[in-house]
Formats: C-alpha cells, sequence, structure tokens
C-alpha cells in the first residue's frame, strides 16, 4: 500500500512540478511534434499567484512524484491538464488518484463536468476511459489527433 498524499501545491514546489512535467511530456510518441512539446506560461509564478490555474501535487516519501493542472471555465466546469507521474512511479495508480482528487475539486466547486484534451496516439483516451471519460469530440491536426472528453459530476445536496 502506498504512503501517498495528495494536496494543492505551495509556491516553492513549482520548480520540481515544472521538471516533473517536463520529463513527462518529453517522451514522444513522434519526435518534434506539437503534442510532445510542453508549454508553460512565460511566468509560472505570477500565474500560479494570480490564480490563473492551480496545481495537485501527490507527494510519496517526501518527495512530489506527480502533478496536475486545473483550472475553471465560465461555465463553472473544471478543466484539468498535464497530468504527470514520474516515470518510475507510474502503474501504481497514482494518476488515477490524482484525477480522484480533481473530481473531488470539481464536486466541492460544484461543477457538473470535469473536461480534459489529450492525445489519441498516446493511447491515453482508453486510461481516461477506464476512470468514467467519455469522448465528445476528435480533432485531427496535420501529426496527431487531440480527443475531447468530459465526465459528469454528481453533486451533493447540501441539506
Amino acid at each position: 500500500m502506498l504512503n501517498l498524499s495528495i494536496r494543492h501545491a505551495k509556491l516553492n514546489e513549482l520548480p520540481r512540478v515544472k521538471y516533473i512535467t517536463k520529463l513527462s511530456y518529453k517522451i514522444p510518441y513522434k519526435t518534434n511534434t506539437l503534442v510532445t512539446k510542453s508549454h508553460e506560461p512565460k511566468n509560472i509564478q505570477e500565474s500560479f499567484l494570480n490564480k490563473e490555474f492551480f496545481i495537485i501535487v501527490a507527494i510519496l516519501e517526501n518527495k512530489i512524484v506527480g502533478a496536475v493542472r486545473y483550472k475553471l471555465n465560465e461555465k463553472n466546469e473544471l478543466y484539468f491538464y498535464k497530468l504527470a507521474v514520474l516515470k518510475t512511479h507510474r502503474s501504481r495508480g497514482i494518476g488515477s488518484k490524482l484525477v480522484n482528487e480533481i473530481e473531488k475539486v470539481a464536486e466541492k466547486k460544484g461543477c457538473a463536468k470535469v473536461l480534459l484534451d489529450c492525445a489519441r496516439e498516446k493511447k491515453l483516451p482508453d486510461y481516461y476511459k477506464k476512470l468514467g471519460y467519455e469522448i465528445n469530440l476528435v480533432k485531427k491536426h496535420l501529426d496527431h489527433h487531440d480527443v475531447y472528453m468530459s465526465k459528469r459530476i454528481k453533486i451533493k445536496n447540501s441539506k
């Protein structure tokens, strides 16, 4: 059993989050394609402090081993992106625990839907289908396909 803790990231943890994300998105299915490049805001600290996005981290043995970013849209839907787990810690349920935490945040914020997009070529839609996500749209590009997925969240009545 993993002694894993999941929580929101702190400002001083951004370099580690950035490092994990860069490593995770470095593994290409095709070299030098748009999908494999990790896009960061010019000033990640400023964007983080301005609450343009939020980060949830997975910590194992006092080390961040995974992270996921999210933001709310104008329709009060939660969009998550850049789910990243260190290669040495994959296939241990860390990614699904991060997604589960995202869904809890969505529920707490009263979001009816969680959204994501991923690359079909990396076989990610199958992973997210196992977690209850449905494909809404597939966009074909020159070198890859973007798959847009969503999951409805059951909002508990607050009585």
